[in-house]
């Protein structure tokens, strides 16, 4: 299908189109993590003919130097390449290939952003679900994915999750073992009978927010879980933080169960997720049992019931 401009995208440019729905901007290098057959180079032309035709658009990006003063007089700005998102265009090309992306049709619906807005956080959140798409054939079973970005979890606006995700597999993987997700594996079909949906809310944490924000957070969570209303739309996700530092990893459990006693919670650091992906056992569960608070370590993302019988 061509779009209003003449051009008309091949598979993966379309395949790149769809993903920057999901995650609302993304670098190169995500191209190359999600799908490793795809190489950088040929990443860098992909989004760069979706640019000349005006589906997608993109600003350069640079990190800033620290923020002491005393360091920062030395330091430059250091690029990190171009940061790619949907055009208004782009929008209005993917919605009549794919109606199901229309806002009204879907549960959780993806929203168009501005590239430079929350640059640093979206580009964590894109490493998060990149190297799940990476795996996510390896694990028998698995059926496949969706991304949403900034989704609220009530009416109310309070809590909104960076991003949820939804992980759809077999009830019995014993019987699915030769079925794996494809490199195109968002979700357009129905959930059958004998599958199921595992949500996932995503905290994309970089240490900036001062632990009251937390546990503010958390309180959100907390009123909304009591307050069941969630239960119309979707089941109750697992709430995971991607946090810098394992220092930050003990703030952030802290400041939750002063907001929410109880209520469980998974973390992991940025460098175990670019180190070992998404679905790797890296996770540290943080729960309530008869009272006591526990730690659990090296868990993975997925119900750790299932996924330890199916994950050697």
């Amino acid at each position: 299908m061509k779009s209003s401009t003449g051009y008309a995208p091949n598979a993966m440019e379309t395949q790149c189109l769809v993903l920057l729905a999901r995650l609302g901007r993304l670098l190169p290098r995500h191209l190359h993590l999600a799908w490793p057959t795809t190489t950088l180079r040929n990443a860098y032309i992909y989004l760069n003919r979706l640019s000349a035709a005006g589906l997608v658009a993109y600003i350069e990006h640079f990190e800033a130097p620290p923020a002491n003063r005393r360091t920062r007089k030395n330091q430059l700005w250091k690029r990190h390449g171009r940061i790619y998102s949907l055009t208004p265009l782009g929008w209005d090309y993917l919605k009549a290939s794919f109606p199901h992306l229309e806002e009204t049709n879907e549960r959780l619906a993806p929203t168009y952003f501005n590239p430079r807005h929350q640059a640093e956080h979206q580009i964590e959140y894109a490493d998060l679900v990149t190297s799940i798409l990476r795996d996510l054939d390896t694990i028998p079973g698995m059926v496949g994915m969706s991304s949403y970005i900034e989704m609220d979890l009530s009416e109310q606006a309070r809590p909104r999750a960076d991003g949820i995700i939804v992980l759809r597999r077999w009830k019995d993987s014993t019987r699915h073992l030769d079925e794996r997700s494809s490199c195109y594996p968002w979700l357009l079909v129905a959930r059958q009978e004998e599958q199921i949906d595992e949500l996932f809310a995503i905290e994309i944490d970089r240490g900036t927010e001062e632990a009251s924000i937390i546990t503010g957070k958390a309180r959100s969570y907390g009123e909304l879980y009591d307050a069941g209303s969630w239960k119309e739309r979707f089941q109750w996700p697992l709430i995971a933080f991607a946090v810098p530092t394992e220092r930050r990893q003990q703030v952030i459990f802290d400041a939750w169960d002063r907001g929410w006693p109880g209520g469980p919670i998974r973390c992991t650091t940025f460098d175990a997720i670019h180190a070992h992906g998404a679905l790797a056992p890296i996770w540290t569960h943080q729960q309530r049992i008869q009272g006591e608070r526990i730690l659990h370590a090296n868990v993975p993302l997925l119900r750790s019931s299932w996924a330890e019988a199916v994950i050697a």
